[in-house]
């Protein structure tokens, strides 16, 4: 039996669980349903029978066990103080909880328990040879322990799995006024279930059980029988630990730096405990030391119980490290907006803050971790995180050093505009990088260069509305402008000119086009080119000199007082000329009047047949009609005339004089 034993000490005891409280005061979770005398007492124990004749009591728990998983039921068992008394109790697991006993007496409870299918351990007091119907039980003489099944307490029947075993190692009789420690325990992985009573393992039994006892069910249940005869004895039990309760306390949360004093793992029949590691336990020899860590460990208790065996405990207490750090859902964010933040962190804490150092206020991180705090934005907008705090028991609280900055800002939208010719362009004064747009949409064909602002194909002294758009926070403005208008001029006149030596060299004054194209005194002739691509200067009273043979055309660029131009031109048109020798200013449009206007003439002057002076032009090109100087007509006839010229003719000199006739007559 003592190597049994050391074998139990070593493979069947060493337990792994999360920090079990083993105080005889801990199974809150038992739910028991009594038969007969049977009653609770109070500090885990139970009435099974009073001490009295035909006395018979059951109590049942429905507490299920998992026959797959190992299980441990410890309890202390008082089987009464009359050496002579009766008749003893049983520990049984069957299917179902329900609240039943079999014959008593002799039965302890248990005989004949209603049909299902059941595993007995019975803690048998009294001598039994037979059954009031015959049946054979063939008890030994001492109170013995045995194993049975099927509601049966004969000895020498199938359902008899483990024969009597003396109950105590040391005596005969278990009626001594004592309380005895039994534990049953189950090796799921093994197949074993062994009974140790006071110490002492009286039997280990192995068998697939699930099976050949409960069918294939791994669920079953336990209770306790019990009954008196003609003699009698009080009973009772004592639970001191049930593996399979949830008489746990949960691996501990802590602050760091913050003493644990809630852990209790006390073990009715201990007689030594051992914490490893040592560092951080007030008194690592003792069930309920005080833990102070500052960072999550594992502890490691060794349990030494009366029996000498040993079995192991672990328990964490978690250093509760709650953190949480802020971010921008946006870096800026445009006036009047909304500044939105993002707190992350450990779920279901508390995180005080403060926006811009105002008052302080809080936030809950939810299961993920995540809160959005929102603030309207006038100007920037800064969030400091002040500390994070557990939102539960141990409470603790973390100071924290986060900020997140949104910055605000106001677009200025403000541009302007200048006019053009033929558009207009733009010019952005606030932000950049905006749209321009029509507002309204014009209804000629003019564009918008959407980046730059530049309007094209625009309508001469039209007005447009130009919209510019900022590119964050879209605040805009409106500009209207107006297009220069179009420069207006009269079309010039061909000049026909006379190259009298034939040289073909002529020469004009452009100050005279000039003042014909020209419609205001604002514009100016700006550029003149010959046919050749030359600048023509008309810087008057400069003339421009013809070398092109029969004549060319002369481009003139017109320029108003915006800068807008507009060109048209004219043909110098040069003949062999000379003097004419008479005119006939009758409107016809054929020589109406004396056509000088291509020698360069500085005065003229007219005398009738008798030597009077009927007219003069100073500068003359073709004023004369036939009219004297008071605006009268001339009647036919010749006259004489003299010419000065403003430079010598090739031909005629500084001076020539001539006849000239007037002929009225009708053509």
């Amino acid at each position: 039996m003592k190597n049994n034993l050391v074998l139990f000490n070593k493979q069947v005891l060493l337990l792994l669980a999360a920090c079990l409280l083993f105080s005889v005061k801990s199974f809150g979770q038992l739910t028991p349903t009594f038969v007969n005398n049977a009653s609770a007492t109070g500090d885990n124990c139970y009435t099974i029978t009073t001490n009295q004749q035909s006395n018979s009591g059951a109590a049942w728990y429905d507490n299920p066990i998992d026959l797959s998983q190992d299980f441990d039921i410890v309890f202390n068992a008082y089987f009464g103080s009359n050496s002579n008394g009766a008749d003893g109790m049983t520990f049984v697991l069957k299917t179902t909880p329900d609240a039943v006993i079999g014959i008593i007496g002799g039965g302890m409870g248990y005989r004949n328990l209603p049909d299902q299918p059941s595993l007995a351990v019975e803690f048998d007091t009294f001598k039994n040879n037979n059954t009031a119907s015959g049946e054979v039980i063939s008890d030994p003489f001492f109170n013995h322990v045995a194993l049975q099944t099927n509601g049966n307490t004969s000895h020498v029947s199938p359902d008899n799995l483990v024969a009597p075993v003396q109950a105590s190692p040391t005596s005969t009789n278990i009626k001594d006024g004592q309380e005895h420690e039994v534990k049953i325990l189950w090796r799921a992985e093994l197949q074993t279930f062994t009974v140790i009573f006071d110490c002492s393992e009286r039997f280990s039994y192995t068998a697939d059980i699930v099976n050949d006892i409960f069918e294939g069910n791994s669920t079953v249940y336990f209770g306790f029988t019990g009954s008196t005869g003609s003699l009698s004895n009080e009973q009772y039990i004592c639970f001191q630990y049930i593996s399979f309760l949830d008489n746990q306390i949960q691996d501990q949360v802590a602050c760091a730096g913050e003493p644990v004093d809630t852990i209790d793992a006390t073990y009715a029949g201990a007689v030594s405990y051992q914490w490893s590691p040592v560092e951080g336990v007030s008194d690592p020899t003792i069930a309920n030391p005080v833990f102070t860590v500052s960072e999550t460990t594992t502890y490691t208790l060794t349990i030494t119980d009366n029996c000498g065996l040993t079995m192991e405990r672990e328990c964490t207490i978690t250093v509760a490290n709650p953190t949480a750090e802020v971010t921008t859902v946006q870096p800026s964010v445009c006036n009047g907006e909304t500044a939105d933040f993002v707190i992350t962190g450990t779920p279901n804490t508390e995180v005080s803050y403060n926006i811009n150092n105002g008052a302080e206020q809080t936030v809950i991180l939810d299961a993920s971790g995540e809160a959005t705090v929102s603030t309207q934005a006038d100007d920037s907008q800064t969030i400091n995180l002040v500390s994070v705090t557990l939102a539960e028991p141990p409470f603790c609280e973390i100071g924290l050093t986060g900020t997140a900055t949104v910055e605000v800002f106001t677009e200025d939208a403000s541009f302007y505009m200048t006019a053009g010719c033929e558009g207009a362009t733009a010019a952005v004064t606030g932000a950049a990088g905006g749209v321009f747009t029509f507002n309204p949409v014009p209804t000629d064909s003019a564009m918008i260069n959407s980046v730059t602002g530049e309007i094209t194909n625009a309508l001469a002294g039209a007005s447009y509305s130009v919209q510019y758009t900022t590119p964050n926070c879209l605040n805009t403005a409106i500009v209207q402008i107006t297009v220069y208008p179009e420069v207006t001029f009269n079309m010039a006149s061909n000049l026909q000119l006379c190259d009298t030596n034939g040289d073909g060299i002529t020469s004009f004054d452009l100050t005279q086009v000039e003042d014909e194209v020209l419609t205001n005194d604002t514009d100016m002739v700006s550029y003149a080119y010959d046919n050749n691509g030359n600048m023509v200067s008309i810087a008057s009273p400069s003339a421009f000199e013809n070398t092109q043979p029969g004549g060319q055309t002369i481009w003139l660029t017109i320029e108003n007082q915006n800068g807008c131009t507009a060109t048209t031109s004219f043909d110098l048109i040069v003949d062999q000329c000379f003097i004419q020798k008479g005119i006939s200013p009758n409107g016809d449009g054929m020589n109406d009047f004396f056509d000088l206007s291509g020698f360069g003439v500085k005065e003229l002057t007219v005398f009738n047949r008798y030597g009077e002076k009927v007219y003069s032009y100073s500068n003359y090109t073709t004023q004369w009609e036939g009219q004297s100087n008071n605006g009268n007509e001339l009647p036919t006839g010749t006259y004489y005339y003299a010419i000065s010229f403003s430079d010598s003719n090739p031909t005629y000199g500084a001076n020539h004089t001539g006849w000239v006739y007037i002929n009225r007559q009708e053509n």
